[in-house]
């Protein structure tokens, strides 16, 4: 019963909406810059490029589907809409018109839009066609768990993303099945779909070459904080899993009792289920960041690391591939199969961390900042042969 509501409102919304969005799109196009709306999960790269797209002229408005710490830097919460009594189930279907009606560009991940899901993490087909019908131009976002899918993953060998996952299918799409089904039908609506490193190889037809996690060097969060080493002090590690699963913590906290045990100087913090400001102001003491050491590409917190002039470890597959710049980029990158070795490598000479962590500021500051982003944004946009502005 439930499939045939929802496939009922979906014609509605066909019949109904479609006319209406249509004229209201045309009348509204007139004269003015391109409306770009990004709705997302609350994540920090979101509002960066949203900044970014807006720094070259266009409208930006940002949703997000539901709240967390980062909702302020949203336009709009719609998981706050969905509470009012009686018009709270229709929230979906309004954001919908809403969009058509004002957007021309619309910004998602690849697990899911606006309208209900029929299929968790596979895009409902009448909302792509919908978009189609209406010749909005759609960008996907691919964030990693949302085109993970689990023979995939295995073969790039073990260890991977898989390999200590507690529950399959609850963290990532998993189904190979689903996820070739959404990336089918993402694929005839699309006028592109972003992708980069270890996630270029679930989105076929992508372009990987935008890398479009931007640092908002203006927050004060990345003020630099270069490691000061104090010899009579352990080096500390600063490791913030959000899923000690997929970051190999396991392997770490082995590798550093090891070298614990051999009379070496190090310490591990672990940063988990604290506050914002007790994480930042742990990250800030940190003289060495891991990042991970299963998925074979570095995390978002390994940027922001860098940015703060932190050195980062992290298991990186194809570094020649996967990284921009990879001759400048200055991650250390460590083998989940040799961990111990390059972590007892990397602090034998510690000296050498300082210099590390201003290279990396460097890095982001050339390749990362939103300006930076901004520019390969506007190249691809061009490429692509959308609306300049």
């Amino acid at each position: 019963m439930r499939h045939i509501a929802r496939s009922a409102a979906l014609i509605f919304a066909l019949v109904i909406v479609t006319p209406i969005a249509v004229v209201a799109g045309l009348l509204s196009r007139r004269e003015r810059s391109t409306r770009s709306l990004w709705v997302t999960h609350p994540i920090p790269t979101v509002p960066a490029k949203a900044r970014a797209e807006r720094s070259l002229g266009y409208q930006v408005t940002t949703w997000a589907f539901d709240t967390n710490r980062l909702e302020d830097r949203f336009d709009r919460v719609l998981s706050v809409d969905r509470t009012r009594r009686f018009i709270g189930v229709l929230t979906p279907f309004v954001a919908f018109v809403h969009a058509c009606a004002r957007f021309d560009r619309l910004h998602f991940f690849c697990d899911r839009g606006l309208l209900p899901l029929f299929t968790p993490r596979v895009f409902d087909p009448w909302e792509l066609t919908l978009y189609r019908l209406l010749g909005k131009q759609v960008f996907f976002w691919a964030y990693g768990a949302d085109v993970r899918t689990q023979s995939t993953t295995r073969a790039t060998g073990e260890p991977n993303a898989c390999s200590f996952c507690p529950c399959p299918g609850q963290f990532c799409v998993c189904s190979d099945q689903r996820g070739q089904l959404n990336q089918q039908r993402i694929a005839r609506t699309a006028t592109a779909v972003f992708s980069m490193g270890d996630m270029k190889v679930y989105t076929p037809g992508s372009v990987n070459d935008l890398f479009y996690w931007p640092i908002d060097l203006d927050d004060a969060r990345f003020d630099l904080a270069v490691p000061v080493l104090n010899p009579e002090q352990p080096i500390r590690i600063v490791h913030a899993p959000n899923h000690r699963h997929f970051k190999g913590t396991h392997l770490l906290i082995d590798a550093v009792n090891a070298l614990k045990n051999d009379g070496i100087a190090i310490d591990l913090d672990l940063v988990e289920g604290v506050s914002n400001d007790e994480a930042l102001t742990r990250y800030r003491a940190a003289d060495l960041v891991f990042d991970q050491c299963l998925i074979g590409f570095h995390g978002y917190f390994a940027l922001e690391a860098m940015a703060m002039g932190k050195p980062v470890m992290c298991f990186l597959r194809d570094r020649q591939a996967d990284v921009i710049a990879p001759d400048e980029c200055p991650l250390i990158n460590v083998s989940p199969n040799s961990l111990e070795h390059d972590l007892r490598t990397v602090i034998a000479d510690p000296s050498n961390l300082p210099e590390i962590g201003r290279a990396g500021r460097v890095y982001i500051e050339r390749y990362y900042s939103i300006p930076a982003f901004a520019d390969r944004y506007q190249q691809t946009l061009r490429s692509l042969g959308v609306h300049a502005s």
